[in-house]
């Protein structure tokens, strides 16, 4: 058909990129991507979260040190430039935060047809087997929960656990805590949520729970919040409603509801009855319960008896699906999401070509039949 053609594909820069970056990780979700986007050969602009003003000026002063401004740049302000940000015709843009704003921000890059990637966020489940209520487990969720206090998109946001194991996981989270992490909410150790509006809303999840006659389990014994730090403990909230806000809403913060299951299937079934997370964790000692689960659910990401570490692997991609999110990055997928991968046809000798144009004669007919003859 094609002869002694050849066919390639040559990844092209898509030209200028511009990167949103979120007020959680101000440093990891500039600089990471910023490396992919160069390695495409782009330009790039980078806007950073007003929410965290000093990490902005801080990462503009190190960018301008490295880079000529022509090729990468630092933009620092408030919510007007926010809004003006998503208004320039980019080639392609990237804004990594939650699905609300992620929405306007698609439609505000639709009007210019520019091309996105979005990383938004969502409510990152844990599934746990019988056989891994345990120590081990308990401390993967309760290690990557506490990790910015919570506030990360790939935290966990609620658990699901065999209904009679309920309080074997609230009994092993509290030793955990008491053993383990002893005084940890008046620590260094424990990140402050963002702004007092964010605490507001946090604690106004828990009192919620609380007035709907949830139990609400504190992991620690002593620990109060800190309105000056704005540190807070964890919490357990155990079979919550589903009709509360924390369970309706990524919780984004050091709140842990662990919801009861009569089997596997109804926990599978929990998951796909909610919106596609961007994140899925399964703790079995069975590895043909963990295929399973995975088999018959759909996440951005997903890990096997640990939370939150395929996020930290640049060969994995990363990424949501559905309201968590569109398109991938880190290593090679950053690279081809911020490509413009052009296919190329060189025509060689010997081809049939001239028989797609008309006008037909016996050139396509012998086309044609030969194609019925393979088919045959």
């Amino acid at each position: 058909m094609f002869g002694s053609a050849k066919a390639f594909v040559q990844p092209q820069p898509k030209g200028v990129v511009g990167n949103i970056v979120p007020w959680n990780f101000p440093f990891d979700l500039s600089v990471g991507p910023l490396v992919e986007m160069l390695a495409a050969g782009n330009r790039v602009v980078i806007k950073p979260s007003e929410y965290t003003p000093a990490c902005a000026e801080l990462l503009r002063d190190m960018i301008r040190a490295t880079f000529d401004r022509d090729r990468v740049d630092v933009v620092v302000g408030g919510l007007d430039l926010a809004k003006a940000f998503t208004r320039v015709r980019w080639d392609h843009l990237l804004y990594t935060g939650n699905p609300a704003v992620g929405r306007e921000i698609a439609k505000a890059a639709a009007e210019q047809l520019v091309p996105v990637t979005l990383e938004l966020g969502g409510k990152c489940p844990a599934i746990l087997a019988d056989d891994s209520v345990d120590a081990e487990s308990v401390k993967q969720i309760l290690q990557t929960k506490t990790v910015k206090n919570g506030q990360m998109c790939i935290s966990v946001d609620y658990c699901l656990v065999p209904r009679e194991r309920v309080e074997d996981f609230a009994r092993i989270a509290a030793e955990h805590v008491r053993d383990q992490m002893a005084g940890y909410c008046a620590s260094d150790s424990c990140t402050g949520i963002i702004t007092a509006r964010h605490l507001e809303r946090i604690q106004g999840l828990l009192d919620e729970a609380r007035s709907r006659g949830a139990d609400v389990r504190p992991l620690e014994e002593s620990g109060d919040v800190d309105p000056a730090t704005r540190q807070m403990p964890i919490s357990l909230v155990l079979d919550p409603p589903e009709d509360l806000g924390l369970m309706q809403e990524e919780i984004f913060g050091p709140i842990l509801p662990v919801k009861p299951y009569d089997d596997l299937d109804e926990a599978i079934r929990h998951v796909n009855g909610g919106e596609r997370p961007l994140a899925l964790y399964v703790f079995s000692k069975d590895e043909a319960v963990a295929d399973d689960v995975l088999r018959r659910t759909t996440s951005g990401g997903a890990c096997v008896n640990t939370s939150g570490a395929h996020g930290a692997l640049p060969s994995l991609p990363f990424g949501g699906i559905g309201q968590s999110g569109s398109g991938r990055h880190h290593g090679v997928e950053g690279f081809r999401e911020f490509s413009n991968l052009r296919g190329v046809f060189v025509r060689g000798e010997g081809d049939l070509i001239d028989a797609f144009a008309p006008p037909y004669g016996p050139e396509a007919q012998a086309v044609v039949d030969a194609g019925f003859a393979g088919a045959g």
